[in-house]
């Protein structure tokens, strides 16, 4: 059974993780990449709001477009060639490749790899909730109705 090595492949690595880590990715996004953020390669800027695309352009370009067959994909990470194997991670670093993914679908197809980026920057934090205290407030309950009685000591009789 041959396989291909995931550095020679790195859509068919995720593919592989994707049965495995789709539901993380789908539940998760938003909260790995809350807000507004804009990465950077030598040639394009991707923006994304709460982890999803919202548009690309060429650097220097006035404008951003978001193509029909990139609409609805979420960043899921950074991918990073380590000596040979390929390392998914939240975290970004310089020269990692960012990870594009169309949510629901687990082929070598649905996922995007950007040219390796130059810059992560960070355009609007998604505002923070107030912590909220969950305190449950409950009635007493009724007197009970249920009234208990003596046992009425029964009478043995011998054989």
């Amino acid at each position: 059974m041959s396989s291909a090595s995931p550095a020679s492949a790195p859509q068919s690595f995720l593919a592989k993780l994707a049965p495995m880590a789709a539901g993380g990715w789908h539940a998760l996004g938003a909260q790995i990449f809350p807000g507004e953020l804009s990465l950077a390669t030598t040639n394009t800027v991707y923006r994304f709001k709460n982890g999803v695309f919202q548009g690309r352009a060429r650097k220097n370009a006035r404008t951003f477009e978001c193509p029909k067959a990139m609409r609805a994909l979420r960043l899921i990470g950074f991918l990073h060639d380590e000596g040979g194997l390929w390392s998914l991670s939240p975290r970004w670093r310089e020269g990692a490749h960012a990870v594009l993914w169309q949510p629901g679908e687990t082929d070598e197809q649905s996922f995007l790899l950007t040219s390796p980026t130059r810059e992560l920057t960070i355009e609007e934090r998604a505002p923070t909730a107030a912590r909220s205290v969950n305190i449950k407030i409950r009635r007493p309950l009724p007197a009970s109705t249920t009234r208990i009685h003596n046992a009425i000591p029964s009478v043995v009789t011998p054989y």
